[in-house]
């Protein structure tokens, strides 16, 4: 983590009225924000969107105390995730706690994608939220170009993360390049021969059922190329298996998503899957 220089951090009384800009333009309206706070209403108060202290008390107020310790931390910012909290912001001032919290820091790095923002300021963290519109266009560039160019970067983050035997599914569009990972992939959605099928128009009910099913019998993750990503937000019903089903293992912006699905009993591996696809119809 790069600290801000010593004496290059924004004076404490100036910092409430920067961060509240800085979350307006960055955040959508109606957003929940989390944030280090120490208490300080005044650090939680945007237009808009409801900040909420963090750590935070079970009726709403500030907890009164900081993480006891990283673990603790990095459970707490979950929990709050799964109420509806979409961004967390660490004010400069509170840099320190990546030195006392570090499972925190590495748990954000991991997962979460850090928006830009000054370093004398604070720290952004998307937690929730999709992209909700298509990409737009660049000039002479298809958006498969787009996704493929990505495929170095991909293949580093798998690397790194998982095992170069596990499964994993691509949400491809049907682009067969998009598979080209150095470990067994296979399209998203697809049908009983395993051939690519495109998202339905259901609200994603019908993809996430697969996803529920090809968990529970042995494949454990998902990769959605970034430029895809406004795919999966405008079919609320597979967004919200994703978001709360699913856990966000890695995002790194304009390159993927990477999700471990929910295992259910796994009594059997991934090479058996074709013989039970018929339940997903």
């Amino acid at each position: 983590m790069k600290l801000a220089a010593v004496g290059s951090a924004v004076p404490y009384e100036e910092l409430a009225p920067q961060i509240g800009a800085l979350v307006e333009e960055l955040t959508p309206v109606g957003a929940i924000v989390l944030v280090v706070s120490k208490g300080d209403e005044g650090l939680t108060r945007f237009e808009g969107r409801s900040g909420w202290h963090f750590p935070r008390a079970s009726g709403g107020q500030y907890a009164g105390h900081h993480p006891p310790d990283g673990g603790w931390a990095v459970d707490h910012l979950e929990s709050l995730r799964a109420a509806g909290g979409a961004y967390l912001v660490l004010p400069s001032t509170y840099y320190w706690w990546f030195e006392h919290y570090p499972e925190l820091e590495r748990h954000l790095g991991n997962r979460y994608e850090r928006l830009d923002a000054p370093e004398e300021v604070c720290q952004v963290y998307r937690l929730l939220e999709l992209p909700a519109a298509a990409p737009r266009a660049v000039p002479d560039l298809a958006a498969g170009e787009l996704q493929r160019r990505c495929l170095p970067a991909t293949r580093a983050l798998l690397d790194s993360l998982i095992s170069d035997e596990e499964v994993v599914l691509v949400l491809s569009d049907g682009d067969d390049a998009l598979l080209a990972l150095d470990r067994p992939a296979w399209h998203f959605p697809h049908d009983v021969s395993g051939r690519h099928a495109p998202l339905e128009a259901d609200g994603g009910r019908h993809a996430a059922s697969q996803l529920r099913t090809l968990g529970g019998a042995g494949v454990r993750y998902l990769v959605i190329p970034a430029a895809l990503l406004w795919s999966v937000a405008r079919r609320p019903a597979l967004a919200a298996f994703l978001e709360g089903e699913c856990r966000q293992v890695a995002v790194r912006s304009r390159i993927c998503a990477l999700f471990e699905l929910p295992s259910g009993s796994r009594t059997s591996t991934p090479t058996s899957l074709r013989s039970k696809e018929a339940a997903w119809k």
